[in-house]
């Protein structure tokens, strides 16, 4: 199962990384600049933000595998209108498409963890989840920069489209459905409004989601600017960037495997704000040394790897946090989750792109400023008494 949750989740994250060490050659094929190709990349995460915000009370009430099926297809068709995109709007429409199907996977598989697990155990599935789709950043660039070896960026579009349709192969033969009957009976689609704002109420849940979703804010702008830094500024190839990107991604491996082991010994809440804590510290350490001119690769690239590690303990952590009161509505609450995630998402990619291009610092600026205010939100808002 957590092999399968993980491919499922790592559909939306495979549509970001492949074509990271694209950009330049896209930006060329279409006549214009890297910002303009990055624009992409925010439709991309509009299109998570708005799909999860529909998938998931539809699969409170009609199952999960249902609506699965629904989004893979429409990412298979998002992925193949890319690959045959003839004009940059073409591409940033189909692009949205492609989002708006690939922002199932996030949202179920969450609400699968939390149908079948709950306590340690649920954390402990997230964490493997998390383990596994570690793998995604570590090889997407990797295989798009291998593909564009072969033919063309285009080709990593047929790549996705045929990742969408086997996988949705897979699940029909090896997932089950894991919402009960009596769960989805009890869900009325006629409440989503006022089930969306109950959760935004909800002291349980809002301080762990909103500190989450301004720590990812940071990796977002890594995502969206980390091409650019380190093959405009750094003179690297794309195959020396996909290598680049991939050793920072272990970091996010590790910190996984590593996570349950400090639930148990320091307490889940302890751990997230620690990890955040942690995160602003090598980030704001970064941004000094960059500020006295100290801006070799390697001090950017320790940098990286160590806030990207904190990423991966605060990522499946805060999701433990914020879903461990959510059971009924599971599904409309990872949504919402998800969906406050990517429309972060949204923005700071745009603010990377235009701002990274014409200077590299920015990137560590605006990672240096989600990991702080993050860790203040860390220390501020979450409840007093500790959760386990």
């Amino acid at each position: 199962m957590p092999l399968l949750l993980a491919a499922l989740t790592a559909t939306g994250p495979l549509g970001i990384d492949m074509y990271l060490p694209a950009i330049p050659q896209m930006a060329a094929d279409f006549g214009t600049h890297e910002g303009a190709i990055m624009f992409s990349l925010m439709t991309f995460f509009f299109g998570l933000m708005a799909g999860q915000l529909v998938y998931g009370p539809l699969s409170d009430k009609f199952g999960r595998r249902p609506l699965i099926f629904i989004g893979m297809s429409i990412f298979v068709l998002g992925s193949i209108g890319c690959a045959q995109a003839p004009s940059l709007p073409a591409l940033h429409a189909w692009r949205l498409l492609q989002g708006l199907g690939g922002s199932i996977g996030m949202v179920i598989a969450f609400a699968i963890i939390k149908d079948l697990f709950a306590g340690p155990a649920m954390g402990k599935m997230m964490s493997l989840v998390l383990a596994v789709l570690g793998l995604a950043p570590v090889l997407a660039p990797l295989v798009g920069n291998g593909l564009m070896a072969i033919d063309s960026w285009r080709l990593i579009f047929w790549a996705l489209a045929v990742w969408g349709v086997l996988l949705a192969l897979a699940i029909a033969v090896l997932l089950p459905e894991s919402r009960s009957p009596e769960a989805r009976a009890g869900f009325s689609l006629a409440r989503i409004p006022q089930t969306y704002l109950s959760i935004l109420r909800d002291r349980r849940f809002i301080p762990f989601a909103a500190t989450l979703v301004v720590a990812q804010a940071g990796f977002f702008a890594y995502i969206a600017g980390s091409s650019t830094v380190f093959i405009r500024h750094y003179g690297l190839s794309p195959t020396a960037f996909s290598i680049l990107f991939a050793v920072n991604a272990i970091g996010i491996v590790v910190a996984a495997i590593v996570n349950p082991k400090l639930h148990a010994a320091w307490g889940v809440q302890r751990t997230y704000r620690r990890a955040n804590t942690a995160y602003a510290v090598v980030m704001l350490a970064t941004l000094a040394l960059f500020a006295a001119g100290v801006s070799h690769i390697a001090v950017l690239c320790a940098g990286l790897f160590l806030s990207v590690a904190m990423l991966g303990l605060i990522m499946p952590t805060g999701s433990q946090l914020a879903m461990a009161q959510q059971g009924p509505v599971a599904g409309t609450a990872s949504a919402l989750m998800g969906s406050l995630q990517f429309g972060a998402g949204a923005i700071i990619s745009a603010m990377a792109g235009v701002l990274v291009a014409s200077n590299a610092i920015a990137l560590v600026q605006i990672m240096a400023l989600c990991a702080t205010v993050s860790a203040v939100m860390a220390w501020t808002l979450f409840p007093s008494k500790t959760q386990a």
